[in-house]
């Protein structure tokens, strides 16, 4: 067995046997080098494979940690990420990065709205204090103008619902793995390339008419994806 293999073992075993519970740190990767009589170099290859594994994360400047339960989550169903989380367990929270002024130079403008000026509302969501989603959400700027002035830290669909009367009744997801864009790597504390889940959600009125366009970035060791066919 590789000095890798050891180490990635060892670790998985306490994690396995409650030793390390969790949202844990896990000793420093040059303490792993001394237990182990190691390198660097292989103690971040054991790292890695956990990671990927689903069983640790890390955190630029901060270190390594045990990752906690994932949030189940139905790609298919409309959900609210606050009710959701909270019926899980969890405590979430939201953090508003940027809202772009009205703006027809967006790509998402000319795919999706006939070129017409959109808002692009950034934020990061978080479950007990992690990072594990960057959200961009396009919409018409006619349509929801003074959307800057709403509260936008919670859930949007409600301030469409309450503020403009506009109902979500049905969206289309495409979900594929890819990297985390930098500035998402940046904001959820990640080494630039770090795999993610994409989400490309579009959603629909009732008359057909698009609502809104998502674009979300998930850590892919945060969430749980159920799909259930009939």
């Amino acid at each position: 067995m590789l000095l890798y293999q050891v180490i990635r073992n060892h670790i998985q075993s306490l994690v396995a046997e409650g030793r390390l519970q969790a949202g844990s740190k896990l000793s420093s990767e040059r303490a792993l080098q001394e237990q182990f009589n190691s390198t660097r170099i292989t103690v971040r290859e054991a790292l890695a494979r956990l990671e990927s594994e689903g069983v640790i994360f890390s955190q630029k400047r901060r270190g390594w940690f045990v990752t906690p339960d994932k949030l189940k989550w139905h790609p298919a169903r409309k959900v609210n990420f606050n009710a959701l989380a909270q019926k899980q367990g969890f405590v979430p929270s939201t953090e508003v990065i940027e809202i772009q002024s009205p703006s027809n130079t967006h790509q998402v403008s000319h795919d999706y709205f006939d070129s017409k000026p959109v808002y692009k509302l950034t934020r990061a969501r978080y479950l007990d204090g992690r990072g594990i989603l960057i959200e961009e959400i396009y919409c018409l700027a006619d349509r929801f103008e003074g959307l800057e002035q709403q509260p936008l830290n919670g859930s949007i669909t409600q301030v469409m619902e309450h503020s403009y009367q506009v109902n979500v009744s049905h969206e289309k997801c495409e979900i594929s793995v890819t990297v985390l864009p930098d500035r998402a790597a940046e904001l959820l504390e990640k080494n630039s390339g770090a795999p993610c889940l994409k989400v490309q959600r579009a959603r629909y009125d009732e008359h057909q008419a698009l609502v809104d366009y998502n674009i979300e970035f998930w850590l892919h060791d945060a969430i749980e994806m159920i799909i259930e066919g009939k």
